[in-house]
């Protein structure tokens, strides 16, 4: 947990790529792993965010449509719905100032995500915190220009 704390807090993530091809994926950024945790991504061209509750259940929001060829800005948002442990919230996708995508998350984990698995740029290193990618063979395709994680 030596990572910027978005447990349950309003964050966003902020990322800046290059897409060469409608076929771009891989992991853009993902904290902790396939017992708990979270990941941003792409898969067949497409944004996708999963929440891993725990390894119990998964909430999944994603672009419409595959990103055109070009330097695109991806951002994800959560906003909980109270301001205590374990509460859920939207998880809202933007791609290029446009919103893409729109759930709601129903619980979060309140205090630790993983006892070993850390946070990971442009690929998830160790368990595959979403089943949309397989472990050990996610790394992000495209060009990674910069990514930004605040907390608000």
């Amino acid at each position: 947990n030596a990572f910027i704390n978005v447990k349950g807090v309003p964050h966003t993530i902020t990322a800046e790529v290059v897409i060469d091809d409608a076929k771009t994926e891989g992991v853009i950024l993902a904290q902790a792993g396939y017992f708990g945790g979270w990941a941003l991504y792409m898969k067949d061209g497409r944004v996708h965010h999963d929440y891993n509750f725990f390894g119990l259940d998964h909430t999944q929001i994603a672009s419409s449509a595959p990103l055109a060829p070009g330097k695109h800005t991806i951002v994800y948002e959560f906003v909980p719905d109270e301001a205590k442990p374990g509460t859920g919230g939207r998880s809202i996708l933007v791609v290029d100032g446009q919103k893409a995508a729109e759930g709601h998350i129903p619980k979060t984990q309140p205090f630790a995500f993983s006892a070993d698995e850390g946070a990971d740029v442009g690929m998830d290193g160790e368990t595959n915190v979403s089943t949309d990618y397989t472990q050990g063979d996610n790394a992000f395709t495209g060009e990674m220009v910069k990514v930004v994680v605040e907390q608000k």
